[in-house]
Order: structure tokens, then C-alpha cells, then sequence
């Protein structure tokens, strides 16, 4: 079996390859609610079977919306399955498949909903981010924040928070503050980046935020400088 968390980060699944991914045995009956919920959610909750699919509970009930889910693309529904079994197990396919099924799509803005605000506060893999960035996606800040609320890693996270903060726009920049917010918060820790993009850019909320979470010693002297003159 394959580990769902395995599946949504290296891959961005369609519905009916969940739908295949149930029916087929390639994850555990009672996980697929979970997978189909993250994708829902990401989708902005669409109606149809997809959400009646993430709130399911009975074993039969899962696997015959799995089987609905699973007829509705013509396409190789289990190709991605077949990578992700690789992937996990180490054999092979990584590549290509990660390519094929992971960065195509996220460059294409598949597998997340760029429209809504809700949607994409659950933001939780830096492929979707970094290809939002490369589409100038209206929202791009916001789904910043979601990966800094959602993503473990936070020195993954903080290019990105950079990234945003020093963009032309001034909604991305706020946003990008509040996305560093968000990391001092959860992890104590801010990149040199970071720093030198709010010395640039100041933002008062960010700056709270460094001496609260932030040892002062780790703190630089511009940031001190700031604090004594105002």
C-alpha cells in the first residue's frame, strides 16, 4: 500500500485517479475519504462525488464512489499509481513521473483551485507555489501563506516567503509579511533572505513578530537601529 501522504506531495492527483487509487487497492479503503478531502478542498469544494467521496465513511460506500470517480477519464488513471509505487519503493520511475505528474501539472495550475482564497490557504506543496510564481497568479501571496501554515519544512518555506515579499506588487508584499509571520510563529527561525527583504521593505507586523519570536541577539543591527530611532 502506498502511504497517502506519500501521494499528495508527490503527486497532484485527479479525482478519478483517487477514484482508481481506492478501487484498485493502490491505498487503504479508509484513507481514500482523506486523499479525496485534501483534493476537495484544494478544488474549492465543488458539489458532486468527489465531496460526497471525502465525507464517506462505509467501507462499500467508499469503494462503489471510487468505482464511479475512477470511469470518469478516458485516460491511464493508474499510470500515476504505478510511479507512486515506484517512488515509494525506490525502484525506478521517479523522475520522470514526478515531472509527469507533479511539475506539468503544477505549471499547468492543476489540482489547485487559484480563484479562491479559502481554497488556497491549504496550500501545501512548493511545486504549486513555484509554478504560481512563474504564472504571476493573482493569489500567488495567499497560497504563500498556506504553505507557511501548512508545509513542516520551514527552510523550504521562506524562499518563497522572500519571493513574496520583495515582489512588485504591494498585496503580494503584505502577503508575503504575514506568510513570515506565520514561520516565526510556528518555527522560530527567519533566513537572512528574509531580513534583508524587510530592511528593504518594512512592515511592522513582521518586525513585531522578529523580536517576539526571534532571541534578540540573533536580531541585526539595522533592526535595532530601526527600533531606537521610531
Amino acid at each position: 500500500m502506498i502511504p497517502i501522504e506519500h501521494a499528495r506531495y508527490r503527486a497532484a492527483l485527479t479525482p478519478a485517479e483517487i477514484g482508481r487509487g481506492g478501487a484498485d487497492g493502490w491505498v487503504e479503503v479508509h484513507d481514500v475519504p482523506t486523499l479525496a478531502w485534501w483534493l476537495w478542498n484544494d478544488l474549492g469544494q465543488p458539489p458532486g462525488v468527489l465531496g460526497e467521496l471525502a465525507e464517506a465513511t462505509e467501507p462499500e460506500h467508499i469503494l462503489e464512489l471510487c468505482r464511479v470517480l475512477a470511469v470518469t477519464s478516458r485516460g491511464d488513471t493508474a499510470a500515476v499509481w504505478r510511479y507512486l509505487a515506484a517512488d515509494w519503493s525506490g525502484t525506478g520511475e521517479r523522475s520522470d513521473g514526478r515531472q509527469r505528474f507533479l511539475l506539468d501539472r503544477a505549471m499547468r495550475g492543476e489540482g489547485m483551485n487559484w480563484r479562491s482564497f479559502s481554497a488556497l490557504m491549504g496550500t501545501d506543496r512548493p511545486e504549486d507555489v513555484a509554478a504560481a510564481f512563474a504564472r504571476d497568479e493573482d493569489l500567488v501571496g495567499v497560497s504563500v501563506i498556506g504553505l507557511a501554515m501548512s508545509y513542516p519544512d520551514p527552510w523550504i518555506v521562506l524562499p518563497f516567503v522572500a519571493r513574496a515579499m520583495d515582489h512588485n506588487r504591494i498585496e503580494v508584499r503584505e502577503q508575503g509579511a504575514t506568510a513570515l509571520a506565520h514561520v516565526l510563529r510556528i518555527h522560530g527561525v527567519v533566513s537572512p533572505e528574509c531580513l534583508e527583504v524587510l530592511r528593504r521593505y518594512p512592515n511592522q507586523q513582521a518586525e513585531d513578530d522578529l523580536w517576539t519570536f526571534i532571541p534578540h541577539r540573533r536580531l541585526p543591527l539595522w533592526l535595532w537601529w530601526r527600533v531606537l530611532v521610531s
